[in-house]
């Protein structure tokens, strides 16, 4: 098989394992609730003009 990478300066591509999440979110918290409430107002600062021209359809 053809090295894809090879005109990247790759000369021989690693296998890396894949790595599964073990982390469980439990929103129902308080401690997930402000995590909600961070994360909304942050995509809500960043994306207002995108936001605000939705509201206006």
């Amino acid at each position: 098989m053809e090295n894809k990478l090879s005109k990247y300066g790759v000369s021989q591509p690693v296998n890396r394992p894949k790595i599964k999440p073990i982390k469980q979110l439990n929103l129902d918290t308080p401690e997930g609730q402000h995590l909600v409430h961070a994360e909304a107002r942050l995509i809500l600062a960043k994306h207002k003009n995108t936001f605000r021209r939705l509201a206006s359809m």
